[in-house]
């Protein structure tokens, strides 16, 4: 087995102490441009890779981030990673992607630093934690992607406004003449992506003087197209009446116009479909999926910054204890019209 290049190794190729090479890789401001330039350019020939464990050992700032999803299979996610891990190395920061696949003691440990590695901050899209897990103190500072859960004080959330694009789906719905929406994903006890997404769907319905039937709101087993195929079938089975489906997520809602189109209903002419997240493949299907795309962007930059923040601030006057403060960060998001909408024929 080869061996590990080390910082002396790394200190006799650039002519320099070790601990010049060590002021390079921990970017402080103390070493000459030039000396700089051939020590990272002996780092770059020689291959080497910063050993962090005594940095970490001692407490000090890891340079690492953990951001943990549920999979890596729906395209959202990957995508998420991909732009978190490139916009997290240009300020200087590494991100392990970590999988959770929806286990509740997985995601539990990653809120308690309980990571692979040590790291400054945890971002999370959390698909089973609960409030009472989130009344976490000590750990690495945590962000919630998504999910607006009632959590520690400390804890940031970033996310879209899911009631107010809920409310923009069902008016363009509307506008077009639909009168029988169904909504696929669920209802639930606890806040969550699919409470506020029903949330706006009932406000905007009740609106324009529309009822939502309790027939008409879906749970399903998970997001994904399967389970979107699935429900849609049990629901044209049941005879029971619907001209748009609006879905939790785009997986869900190609999985259900796969569905409609085999079973000879006409996408868009008789029934409508939207979903979100603005998936690659939405915008391949035939027709293709009207959905709501989230500031990917943004909501990364979003994320760093209350990852990275030095919010410390003090709780009260008279010498009172130092807390992290969380941050609440909504980003925008485009309700992008494609083939699966079109205005509804009379009815």
């Amino acid at each position: 087995m080869a061996r590990r290049v080390s910082i002396k190794d790394v200190a006799l190729r650039a002519g320099v102490s070790w601990k010049t090479v060590s002021n390079v890789v921990n970017d402080r401001p103390v070493v000459r441009e030039e000396t700089r330039v051939r020590v990272e350019q002996a780092i770059e020939e020689l291959g080497y890779v910063p050993n962090r464990a005594g940095r970490e050992l001692r407490g000090g700032p890891t340079h690492a981030l953990a951001l943990v999803v549920p999979e890596l299979q729906n395209p959202y996610f990957a995508r998420l990673a991909e732009r978190m891990q490139v916009a997290a190395r240009e300020r200087g920061y590494m991100v392990s992607v970590e999988v959770s696949l929806g286990v509740a003691e997985t995601e539990r440990a990653h809120l308690r630093g309980n990571t692979p590695r040590p790291v400054d901050a945890v971002i999370i899209s959390p698909s089973a934690l609960t409030p009472p897990d989130l009344q976490v103190s000590g750990g690495p500072r945590v962000v919630l992607l998504g999910e607006m859960l009632p959590a520690a004080p400390e804890i940031s959330h970033v996310a879209i406004d899911n009631v107010a694009s809920a409310a923009d789906v069902v008016r363009l719905l509307v506008a077009q003449g639909r009168r029988h929406p169904l909504f696929l994903g669920g209802d639930g006890a606890v806040r969550s992506t699919a409470t506020d997404r029903l949330a706006g769907i009932r406000a905007a319905l009740r609106f324009a003087d529309l009822p939502l039937e309790a027939q008409r709101v879906r749970t399903v087993a998970g997001w994904d197209r399967e389970s979107g195929r699935e429900e849609m079938e049990q629901v044209l089975a049941s005879g029971l009446e619907v001209d748009a489906v609006v879905a939790g997520n785009d997986l869900l809602a190609l999985g259900a116009m796969s569905a409609l189109i085999e079973h000879g209903v006409d996408v868009p002419g008789e029934v409508a479909v939207v979903g979100w997240d603005d998936i690659p493949e939405a915008a391949w299907s035939r027709p293709g999926l009207t959905t709501i795309a989230p500031d990917l962007e943004a909501l990364v930059a979003a994320a760093l910054d209350a990852a990275l923040a030095d919010s410390t601030r003090k709780a009260g006057g008279d010498g009172g204890a130092s807390v992290v403060g969380g941050v609440e960060t909504v980003v925008g998001h485009r309700l992008i019209e494609r083939g699966s909408t079109s205005a509804a024929a009379d009815r």
